[in-house]
């Protein structure tokens, strides 16, 4: 019986989904974002009950997430969209996986690993060119398309079936930067049907976009964050119907009555104010509990937030301590939250050994060897710890064999 586990909604899931698709402008495609494992709730999973629903195209961001949805009966299209390896290709080209360039380099290399692979292709290396417009990482600029035309004129091996873009500020309000950097994919797109190159789909909207500019659905949305129930931004609340799928809970492990002023905790930070009960549950940093990203202020507010949290922190003063919710009320962390121990005061309130608690635990953070439980229908269908992961040496792709 584990100690700390996570609920994943299927129905939710499936839900969010329909959601998104009912938006979609005709001729459009949802795109479902299923890389670091879905945002943590297990990308296998999430994969079947969309293709499932009628999802027939998924994005990762590393090749080895393609190969264990392959392995595990994902069919239609997966992208890849971040940078890859050379050594990499073979299996993600006998996976029929589609690849993001971004390096005029790797036309010509990954042509001539088709090359080398000839006798056992039944289809060109399908690819898509990403644009840099303005979100500063990767991506061809409107400089290199001359030169990217003449590289893939000498391609044979290589089909470019996509070309895309994607935003850096498409959840802010403030849209000039947004519509730069859509004017720019606009050009450069224009021109490279001028240069001969004819891609199939076009996509440039990502979960805020999709919501925010709906005229620039084109053939493909890739959506990820709104199919996990949440919006890209506050801005966009109540524009869909959707459903958190997440649920983690853990289980008290130890139980104590203790008096007034009893202290816990490293450092002695928390001091009970009254006769009360301190109860352990068996969650921590080390499992994601209490973690949180770097968030950079977005403006005064936000800043002076972050002073005063630190601030007052030196006194022992805990401002946005996290709380969990027992049997229906909330309820405070007492002291620091520990490695894979954390304490919590529930008062007086009547519980016992084993009892359920639910815990605010943010799904990218959250520890792969946490137990994954996936419900549909009411009913718990299959259980996994996301670490299990595949061994991709095992593979079966059998021309790499030959």
């Amino acid at each position: 019986m584990a100690g700390t586990w996570i609920e994943v909604d299927l129905d939710s899931l499936v839900g969010n989904y329909q959601e998104v698709i009912k938006h979609l402008r005709p001729g459009s495609r949802c795109m479902a974002v299923v890389k670091s494992d879905a945002y943590g709730l297990g990308a296998i999973e999430v994969a079947h009950s969309l293709q499932r629903a009628g999802c027939d195209a998924f994005a990762v961001t590393r090749i080895e997430e393609g190969l264990i949805l392959r392995e595990h009966g994902i069919e239609g299209l997966i992208l890849v969209l971040g940078p890859t390896l050379k050594e990499e290709w073979p299996m993600a080209i006998a996976a029929k996986l589609q690849l993001t360039m971004t390096e005029l380099a790797w036309i010509a290399e990954l042509n001539e690993t088709g090359s080398k692979l000839e006798l056992q292709l039944d289809q060109p290396i399908q690819v898509h060119l990403k644009v840099e417009t303005g979100m500063g990482r990767t991506g061809f600029r409107f400089s290199e398309l001359e030169e990217l035309s003449m590289a893939l004129s000498k391609s044979n091996h290589i089909q470019v079936v996509g070309v895309y873009t994607h935003f850096a500020r498409a959840a802010q309000r403030d849209k000039r930067f947004t519509l730069e950097q859509y004017e720019r994919f606009k050009s450069f797109s224009a021109r490279l049907e001028e240069l001969g190159i004819h891609p199939t789909w076009k996509h440039v909207c990502n979960s805020a976009a999709f919501l925010g500019y709906p005229e620039w659905h084109h053939d493909f949305v890739r959506i990820g964050t709104l199919l996990i129930g949440h919006y890209p931004g506050p801005g966009f609340s109540g524009k869909l119907t959707l459903r958190d799928p997440w649920l983690a809970k853990s289980r008290i492990v130890h139980l104590r009555k203790v008096p007034n002023g009893t202290y816990v905790g490293y450092q002695s930070i928390y001091r009970t104010k009254k006769a009360t009960q301190l109860a352990v549950i068996p969650v921590g940093y080390a499992d994601g509990f209490g973690v949180a990203p770097h968030f950079v202020p977005q403006g005064w507010i936000d800043f002076f937030k972050i002073i005063i949290k630190n601030f007052v922190a030196l006194f022992g003063i805990s401002l946005g301590q996290e709380r969990v919710e027992l049997q229906g009320r909330t309820v405070q962390v007492a002291g620091k939250i520990g490695m894979q121990l954390t304490v919590i005061d529930v008062g007086m309130q009547e519980c016992s050994l084993g009892d359920d608690v639910r815990i605010p635990l943010r799904r990218t953070v959250a520890n792969p060897r946490i137990l994954r439980k996936y419900r549909q229908d009411g009913q718990i269908l299959s259980e996994r710890f996301l670490e299990e992961g595949i061994s991709l040496e095992h593979k079966e792709y059998s021309f790499l064999r030959e």
